[in-house]
């Protein structure tokens, strides 16, 4: 079985998604990392992507397709999806959301040098003002290409606030709820842990 991380921006999804793959031996798939790779390779910030992509659906159809044909293909292997749509198109994945408040994911957005220059931002409220427009924007297209609203926690098997959480308290709150669902899918119902 197959476990989906999306949430907002800055909530630690990649570095989550590391931990367990480390710790677990899952492999990752991340179609964050892919996005990023095509703005770059377009000279365009991630913002700037998402709105190409909100008039042009091709790059959602193709990553989002690749996600259904891995998870049914490769149904029996150990495989974390880093998506921010994983979640409804990896068929039978848990389905995990990280929360964090904009402020928060924006100082670390701010303090991780590895997001290069796709995501660039002139200070703290630069930061806070893209991340909210970028996670709209996301969710505008979703709508419109998947009538899906990726920011409604009822979609999810389990929601986490990572504000006061370390990315291993959250790695290790995931495997243990991955284990409860894995026993039961049926009667595990839906947690937030805030």
């Amino acid at each position: 079985m197959h476990i989906s991380i999306t949430g907002r921006l800055g909530s630690g999804k990649s570095t989550v998604a590391r931990i367990i793959a480390d710790k677990y031996g899952y492999e990752i798939v991340s179609t964050g990392t892919a996005l990023r790779k095509i703005a770059a390779d377009l000279g365009m910030t991630a913002l700037e992507f998402n709105k190409l992509m909100t008039a042009d659906p091709k790059y959602d159809y193709m990553i989002d397709n690749e996600s259904r044909r891995i998870s049914i293909e490769r149904a029996n292997e150990k495989i974390i999806y880093d998506s921010r749509m994983a979640w409804n198109f990896a068929v039978g994945s848990f389905k995990v959301y990280l929360y964090v408040a904009t402020e928060v994911a924006a100082k670390r957005i701010l303090a991780d040098g590895t997001r290069g220059s796709v995501e660039k931002y002139r200070d703290l409220e630069d930061a806070v003002n893209q991340i909210n427009e970028r996670m709209l924007e996301e969710n505008k297209r979703y709508r419109q290409i998947y009538n899906v609203d990726n920011l409604d926690l009822a979609n999810y098997d389990l929601v986490i606030d990572t504000a006061h959480r370390s990315c291993e308290e959250v790695a290790d709150i995931i495997m243990k709820e991955f284990d409860a669902f894995s026993s039961d899918p049926v009667s595990y119902g839906k947690k937030v842990m805030l």
